[in-house]
């Protein structure tokens, strides 16, 4: 508030005054910088926001502070996390802005490395290794597996192979090979 005097002398020293007040009121919020734009990201990375900043036109000392919403995607490795950031000045005003990092569940299942091809003498059956996987974006994940059997060049000879297929819950699929192969040298 600022109050002027104004005070009148005329000729012979004879004086009146009158007072004018002037209220100013900061009713301007602060000004959150621009933001990035929504990105996207492939987990497991996890997001990074930019710090905000901010500035006051009537210079009032403000208080910038954030929050974080995370909303669940349609797999268990996809979601999505929107920081609001809020600036509120001395004076009680605000202003908000907003990043949105979207994280997708690209990456398929891994599955442990299976043994090398080996070769086995009838009548000896083919034993096969149990696979196991692992998912970085920690999506539930099934490994199944099927046989393919091929004929050798004789009726005791031939050759499995066993395909591990890992799909996770985003329907990101991996799959990896162990063969036997059965000869009949007997």
């Amino acid at each position: 508030m600022i109050t002027r005097t104004w005070t009148f002398t005329d000729a012979c020293n004879n004086t009146s005054s009158v007072a004018q007040v002037i209220t100013v009121n900061d009713t301007e919020a602060p000004v959150i910088a621009e933001l990035p734009a929504t990105s996207t990201i492939s987990c497991p990375a996890t997001p990074e926001f930019a710090q905000a900043t901010a500035t006051d036109a009537c210079n009032s000392a403000f208080e910038l502070t954030f929050a974080d919403v995370t909303t669940e995607g349609q797999c268990a490795g996809s979601y999505s996390v929107t920081r609001t950031w809020t600036a509120t000045d001395a004076c009680g005003n605000t202003s908000t802005a907003t990043q949105t990092i979207n994280v997708e569940d690209t990456t398929a299942p891994v599955i442990a490395e299976l043994p090398i091809a080996s070769t086995i003498s009838c009548p000896a059956q083919p034993v096969f290794a149990e696979a196991t996987a692992t998912d970085a974006c920690g999506s539930a994940f099934t490994l199944t597996s099927a046989d393919t059997t091929n004929p050798g060049t004789c009726a005791g000879s031939y050759a499995v192979t066993r395909t591990w297929t890992a799909t996770d819950a985003c329907g990101n699929v991996s799959t990896a090979s162990q063969t036997i192969t059965v000869l009949d040298d007997t």
